[in-house]
């Protein structure tokens, strides 16, 4: 077979970005054009939401008057995939995959190959993982569409993508993106210095967080292919929120992004999903922590902990 100069077929590799101003925005938008109204939206049973911005995921479902429905995650927030089933033998027009924290599930593949055995659209919400999908490639290749938002890991204000793989073409036809010169798109800025900072941080975090094991332990070991939106680690042993406040008042940005589960996750049905909502506590990896000021947090971490154990 001849081989050409260059590379001249594009159609297997464009990802078009549709630009909105936020990722719940161009869910929103997705899902008016693309699910069936008659069919449920399947999320994974962990999803945040705070009196200030709601919830970016489950509000859009909501907006568009779709019905949702949930299949459980274990204590590492992976998928249940039996439950997963469960779930689409009774129905269901779109699977929303979360790679929560920039994580990948191990179970991403076996979930997508449900999905697709059911007929189920797939959307992959990257709002954690743009850069673990742009450079580790081990998410967002699989689903119709994936969700980035921008915000989340590039310093801007705001903006969203949507995300059209290939075998989304057809799902957005004549969906336009909502212009605004103020989003900025990735490539404006050095995604690798980033990804490199986030890398090295996190596994910085990793080390030293060592000697404080059973009281804060890593979520995950996170493979070289992932990259962190923020380190996520579960407390033990003492109030999370207060270990929150106190870090936070004490110049430490450490986050709980799902502290409190939407009204339809009840503790009752979904006990792990609110475990993991009063235990996780997320710790800052991005380009503006540097060694020492990680240091000084594991440090100050230790010193709060001892302090409320007392």
């Amino acid at each position: 077979m001849p081989i050409p100069k260059i590379g001249q077929d594009a159609a297997p590799l464009e990802r078009p970005l549709r630009m909105f101003p936020s990722a719940r925005e161009a869910f929103r938008v997705f899902l008016a054009q693309a699910a069936d109204p008659g069919k449920r939206v399947l999320l994974p049973a962990y999803i945040g939401w705070s009196a200030r911005e709601g919830s970016g995921v489950f509000d859009p479902i909501a907006a568009v008057g779709l019905t949702p429905g949930f299949y459980r995650v274990d204590a590492q927030l992976h998928v249940d995939l039996e439950d997963l089933e469960r779930q689409l033998v009774r129905g269901a027009g779109v699977v929303v995959l979360i790679h929560y924290f920039g994580h990948v599930d191990p179970g991403y593949r076996e979930a997508v190959a449900l999905a697709r055995r059911y007929g189920a659209l797939i959307v992959e919400d990257e709002a954690h993982a743009m850069l673990t999908d742009l450079y580790g490639g081990t998410c967002g290749r699989l689903g119709d569409v994936c969700l980035f938002s921008l915000h989340k890991l590039l310093p801007m204000p705001t903006g969203g993508a949507l995300v059209v793989n290939p075998s989304g073409r057809a799902l957005v036809e004549g969906l336009a993106s909502a212009p605004d010169p103020s989003i900025r798109a990735p490539w404006d800025f050095d995604l690798h210095a980033m990804v490199a900072a986030r890398r090295a941080n996190a596994a910085l975090l990793a080390e030293l967080l060592a000697p404080l094991a059973g009281r804060v332990d890593p979520l995950w070991t996170l493979p070289p292919e992932e990259v962190p939106q923020t380190f996520a680690v579960k407390i033990r042993g003492v109030s999370r929120d207060v270990l929150y406040e106190r870090m936070n008042a004490r110049g430490f940005g450490v986050v709980s992004l799902y502290h409190t589960m939407i009204t339809p996750l009840s503790i009752d049905e979904f006990p792990i999903s609110h475990e993991l909502a009063r235990t996780v506590m997320n710790l800052p990896v991005h380009q503006e922590a540097t060694a020492d000021s990680l240091r000084a947090l594991v440090v100050e971490l230790g010193r709060q902990l001892e302090l409320l154990a007392s």
